[in-house]
């Protein structure tokens, strides 16, 4: 009884006081993925893949290029952001070991992070601060994505915090009794910088605007919708014509659909990367694996070679429905419920993920209308290019902290009649306002 006494003050410390209970899930997540670094030992070229390769282009030749096994000229397979930020840790550090390990570290500290602003992003969305405190600690203690929070990872932590912020802005916008053309040219600017980081992203802006103009019509809320999207427009622009003078066509941030679909949906394929890359026939399908493919690429040309890739996806889903359907069931299976050649990870991730589901349904009533929209439209978006391409278990991140924060919701309303981690959040006076402004 006296430990239980001892935790509840402790628990209930970590509500009251946010700064510390933050620390404390980013040192938690810090320090276990530091010993699984430390445990893997060597990690020079491990998982490096396209990324390191750009950057090291960037490094040395001073190009956004040479992504693939042998250089291929300049590219667009990434948006820049993260293939940037690693040239810079290898300019700081060297391109060695310590480089490497430096890049890990910057895995390692940049999941650290978004699972401690759980503590932050709960009470800012509505949620009950024990729902912040419950994902992060959860999230922090339970690695399921493994190496891809140690040394694999990309730019999907950074897309998270990214998307939280502009979900932020949107639910300000959203809430306010007149909304201000201002607000809205800054929520554009920042999914267009957000494009940069991430342009899966783009889904769930199109969910949003689609769901804001379906359910509140009105010529105020067209004029904002189109300022939010001429601004994401502008900022990206740059980029594209970059695109365009580099690689001598028409394309947006990324250039890769056509490889990607074609890579997942052919004879030898199989639904997550990681058995990918287990059969050679079909790993040898990508041009970061084969040097005849990255030849090809050079040949052709990067934007022809997806193009050509395209049609071949296409042509081989038409003549091949049943499969292609299989594939993107196992697919949906995969991305919700977790790598399934690894039980752990599964059953781990297919829990949370289920009562993270599950809270969908006490949002509306607990958090709020609006938010609840929010949640639901992203579940609903982000995912769907995910069904279509290979599985890696990553790719769920920027969307994950949706997930614990709504499984968080479940367990704290498990608690309330103990109120053992119960702390009021907010004032039924915010759920009927954001319903009043849902039906405005």
């Amino acid at each position: 009884m006296a430990i239980l006494v001892k935790l509840r003050t402790a628990i209930h410390f970590l509500l009251v006081h946010r700064f510390i209970a933050a620390l404390a899930v980013f040192l938690l997540s810090f320090s276990i993925r530091w010993g699984m670094l430390a445990h893997v030992g060597h990690i020079e070229r491990r998982g490096a893949a396209e990324v390191d390769n750009i950057a090291l282009a960037l490094l040395h030749k001073h190009q956004f290029a040479d992504p693939y096994a042998v250089p291929t000229g300049p590219t667009a397979h990434t948006t820049p952001f993260y293939p940037v930020l690693v040239a810079g840790v290898y300019g700081i550090f060297g391109a060695g070991y310590a480089g490497y390990m430096a890049r890990a570290l910057l895995v390692i500290g940049a999941y650290s992070l978004l699972y401690a602003l759980y503590v932050w992003l709960a009470p800012a969305f509505g949620f009950p601060e024990s729902a912040g405190l419950i994902a992060g600690f959860f999230s922090a203690l339970l690695p399921v994505k493994r190496s891809a929070e140690v040394f694999l990872g990309w730019e999907e932590p950074y897309a998270a915090m990214a998307l939280a912020a502009i979900l932020l802005l949107t639910l300000k916008h959203w809430r306010a009794p007149a909304r201000k053309v201002s607000l809205a040219l800054v929520i554009g600017a920042c999914w267009g910088i957000a494009f940069y980081v991430s342009f899966s992203l783009a889904a769930v802006l199109a969910g949003v605007v689609l769901l804001d103009v379906g359910t509140r019509f009105s010529s105020a809320l067209i004029r904002d919708n189109i300022c939010i999207l001429l601004m994401a427009a502008i900022v990206v622009s740059p980029w594209i014509l970059r695109n365009r003078v580099e690689l001598h066509g028409w394309t947006l941030m990324r250039s890769t659909f056509g490889e990607n679909l074609w890579y997942a949906n052919n004879d030898h394929t199989h639904p997550s990367a990681e058995l990918i890359n287990a059969d050679p026939a079909a790993r040898n399908m990508h041009p970061y694996n084969s040097v005849n493919e990255a030849m090809k690429v050079k040949q052709m040309g990067e934007l022809p070679y997806d193009r050509y890739d395209l049609h071949l996806a296409l042509d081989w889903i038409r003549a091949h429905p049943t499969k292609f359907v299989n594939l993107t069931v196992r697919r949906f299976l995969y991305f919700w419920g977790g790598p399934l050649e690894h039980p752990y990870e599964t059953i781990v991730t297919t829990l949370y993920t289920l009562v993270g589901l599950f809270g969908l349904f006490l949002m509306k009533r607990s958090v709020g209308v609006l938010q609840w929209q929010l949640w639901l439209v992203t579940f609903l978006c982000f995912p769907v290019m995910y069904y279509l391409v290979q599985y890696v278990n990553r790719y769920r991140t920027p969307i994950d902290w949706m997930v614990a924060l709504s499984a968080g919701l479940v367990l704290t309303k498990i608690d309330g009649g103990s109120r053992f981690l119960l702390l009021p959040s907010h004032s039924e006076e915010t759920r009927t306002r954001d319903s009043r402004v849902t039906h405005a």
